[in-house]
Formats: C-alpha cells, structure tokens, sequence
C-alpha cells in the first residue's frame, strides 16, 4: 500500500509543479494524476509498469488542452484589439469631421451675435409696444374720467 500511495503522491507533485512552471493551475494536473494512477491500478492490479504510459498520455493531454486553450485565448485578444483598434479609428473620423465642419469658428460667432442682437431687438420691441400699449389704456383712461 505503500507503494501505492507513494506513486500517487510522487505523479501528482511532479503535475502541480510542472503545471505551476506552466503557470497553469497545478491541482487539476494533480487530481488527473491520481485519477489516472488509480484507474490503471484498479484495471491492472500490482502492474506498475502501465501507470508510466499512462501518466505519459495524462501528460500529452493536459499539454495539448493547454495549448490549444493558449492559442484560442490569443486569437480572441487579438480580435479584441482589432475591434478596439477598429473603434478608436471611428471616434477619430468623427472627431475629424467635426473639426472640419467647424472649422469657419468667425462665422459661428458672427450668427451667435445676430442671434443675440435679434433676440435684444425683438424684447425691445415687445417692451416698446407694451409700454405704447399701456400709455394708451392711461390715455384712453383720462379722457374717459375728464369728459
């Protein structure tokens, strides 16, 4: 039984620490070890010869998973930078006919002047005329009472 646990122990440390040298998650590598172990021990009894193959395969499958999880992590970052690339261009396009379109800065403030200035004359009228309108009713007011 010794025997037993002792290969257990040593195929599951030497899984955690190449998967720690990987920078991946060594427990996983560690309990596939020791399931692994115990599979083949459990169909083959007293036949250690067949958990180093075993082990071997373990390996090469968790290195390929490993792998190809790698190699699709890259591609969508790079498809992350392409969109954020793709996006930064557009805001700067924007950016840029904006500036184009508004690029006569003098003639944007000329008509904000006549906006204001109409917008003066206008409340002078309306005050003109309120007040022409009152002098009227004041007027029509003292003729009433005097006549």
């Amino acid at each position: 039984m010794l025997g037993l646990g002792g290969g257990l122990f040593t195929f599951a440390a030497l899984f955690y620490f190449a998967a720690s040298y990987e920078h991946l998650t060594g427990w996983k590598w560690a309990l596939a070890s020791i399931a692994v172990t115990i599979t083949v021990n459990q169909l083959f009894p007293a036949s250690f010869i067949f958990v180093l193959p075993a082990q071997f395969g373990l390996f090469l499958v968790m290195w390929w998973a490993n792998t190809k999880n790698k190699v699709q992590r890259e591609a969508e970052r790079e498809q992350r930078e392409q969109e954020a690339q793709r996006e930064r261009q557009q805001r700067v396009s924007r950016a840029r006919d904006e500036a184009a379109t508004n690029t006569d800065w003098d003639a944007q403030e000329r008509e904000r002047e006549a906006a204001a200035a109409a917008a003066l004359k206008e409340r002078q009228d309306r005050v003109r005329l309120a007040r022409e309108q009152r002098e009227r009713e004041e007027r029509d007011m003292g003729k009433g009472t005097g006549t």
